[in-house]
C-alpha cells in the first residue's frame, strides 16, 4: 500500500482542519487517552502512529540514550528531522505528555519542551481497581478543565455523549472489517488509515465494509495464517511486507493498531441511559482488561484471548495459525512478558515467535530469515 500518499492527502485534511479554526492536539499513540473529549471540545485529535527509519532513530540520539523504545525514538526524530512526509506536524497546537509507559512519558516530555509545543497532562494508573478507577475519573475531569479554559467556554454533557456515540459507531465499524477476509496488508492499511483520520471517515470506511463483504475473495488459500500480537505495525513499516513475502498472511490485528481499539465499545443501553459520559468513559478504562494498563491480570488476560481466538478459528478453517509476538526493541511493556507468553502458548500447542527488532535497514534480512524459518516450522507441525 502507497502510504506516501496517505501522508499527503492527510496533510491537505489536517490543514483543512486548521483553517475551518480547529486545533490540533497530538499524543504518542497508544490507548487509553479520551478522544472523545478532545473531540467534544472542538479539537482535533492527532495520533503519533508513524514508524522510523535509521535517519529518525539516530537524530533523537541528542535527546535520549539508543537504548529508548526505537519507535520514542523515532516519535523525537519525526519533529528534531520534519522529513517531507510529515509536514503536518507543523500545524500541532498542543501535545499530551501521558504515562502510557517510560518511554512514552520521556519522549512526549522532550517534544514538548525542546519542540516548543505547549502542553496538556494526562496521567493514569496501571492497575485496575475501584480506586483507579476513581483516579482515571479525577484525571478526565481534570483533562475536561484544560480543555475548556484554552476553548475559554464549556464543554456541554450533551455533545460530549454525541462524540462518544460517534466513536462507538467508528469502532464498530473497524470490528466487521476486521472480520473481513481480505490480506493482512490491506487490513492493516484501512485500520491505520481510519484510526488515523477517526470518525471523520466514517461514511467512507461503511463504503468500504460493505463493497468488500459483497465481492470477497479468497487471497490467501496457499499462505499461513498468523495472529500478530504485541507492538503494533506502524505506517510505514516494512514488517508486514515481509511476513507476506516470507508466506504469511495476518489475519487478525492483536494490538492497539487494531482488536485492542476497536473491542472498547460501550453498550448501546448504557450510551442511552446515561446522564454522565464521563463516567463512561471511565467505565470502557474499567472494562479495557486487554491493556497493559491491566495489572495484575494483563498477561493472563492476552494468553486467553489468543487461546480462544487460535480455538476458534482451528475448529472453523481447520488450518493452523501461528502467533507472531512483535517487539519494538527497548519496548520493557512487551519484552518482559515476551518469554512467559511463549512458553505459556506452546506448552498449549501454539507455536509463537517473539520476534524483537528496531526499524533499523540493516537487520531486514536476519528478520526475513527468522520469519520465513518460523513459517517453514509451522508447515512441518500437525
Amino acid at each position: 500500500m502507497d502510504t506516501s500518499e496517505l501522508l499527503s492527502d492527510f496533510t491537505a485534511f489536517l490543514r483543512e482542519k486548521k483553517e475551518e479554526g480547529k486545533k490540533i492536539i497530538a499524543f504518542i499513540s497508544h490507548d487509553n487517552i479520551p478522544e472523545e473529549l478532545i473531540d467534544a471540545a472542538g479539537f482535533f485529535p492527532l495520533r503519533l502512529m508513524f514508524a522510523g527509519n535509521d535517519e529518525l532513530m539516530d537524530s533523537s540520539h541528542d535527546y535520549l540514550p539508543a537504548s529508548t523504545c526505537a519507535f520514542a525514538q523515532s516519535c523525537i526524530g519525526l519533529f528534531s528531522i520534519k522529513p517531507d512526509q510529515y509536514r503536518f506536524l507543523d500545524v500541532i497546537d498542543y501535545f499530551i505528555v501521558s504515562n502510557h509507559c517510560v518511554s512514552d512519558i520521556c519522549a512526549s516530555e522532550i517534544i514538548s519542551k525542546y519542540f516548543n509545543i505547549p502542553r496538556l497532562n494526562f496521567y493514569l494508573s496501571y492497575t485496575k481497581n475501584e480506586n483507579s478507577s476513581k483516579y482515571f475519573k479525577l484525571e478526565l475531569i481534570n483533562f475536561k478543565e484544560q480543555l475548556e479554559k484554552i476553548q475559554g467556554k464549556k464543554i456541554e454533557t450533551e455533545a460530549l455523549l454525541e462524540s462518544i456515540k460517534k466513536y462507538n459507531k467508528f469502532k464498530e465499524i473497524l470490528k466487521e472489517i476486521n472480520e473481513i477476509p481480505i490480506r493482512g496488508e490491506e487490513k492493516l492499511y484501512i485500520l491505520q488509515k481510519a484510526i488515523l483520520y477517526g470518525p471523520d471517515i466514517t461514511s467512507e470506511m461503511e463504503e468500504y465494509c460493505q463493497n468488500s463483504k459483497q465481492n470477497i475473495v479468497e487471497p490467501t488459500k496457499n499462505k499461513k495464517d498468523i495472529l500478530l500480537t504485541g507492538c503494533s505495525i506502524f505506517i510505514n513499516d516494512h514488517l508486514i511486507n515481509l511476513i507476506e513475502e516470507g508466506g504469511g498472511n495476518i489475519i487478525f490485528f492483536d494490538t492497539w493498531i487494531g482488536f485492542n481499539y476497536y473491542s472498547q465499545l460501550i453498550e448501546d443501553k448504557n450510551l442511552e441511559s446515561s446522564k454522565d459520559p464521563l463516567e463512561l468513559i471511565t467505565q470502557r478504562f474499567k472494562e479495557n482488561k486487554y491493556s497493559d494498563h491491566s495489572v495484575p491480570n494483563f498477561l493472563e488476560n492476552r494468553i486467553s484471548l489468543i487461546q480462544n481466538y487460535y480455538n476458534e478459528h482451528r475448529s472453523r478453517t481447520g488450518k493452523k495459525l501461528g502467533v507472531i509476538n512483535h517487539i519494538i526493541k527497548f519496548c520493557d511493556h512487551m519484552a518482559i512478558m515476551s518469554s512467559h507468553l511463549k512458553n505459556r502458548l506452546q506448552n498449549e500447542g501454539i507455536q509463537v515467535l517473539n520476534l524483537e527488532r528496531d526499524y533499523s535497514r540493516a537487520i531486514r534480512g536476519q528478520l526475513n530469515t527468522r520469519i520465513e524459518a518460523f513459517l517453514e516450522m509451522m508447515e512441518k507441525l500437525v
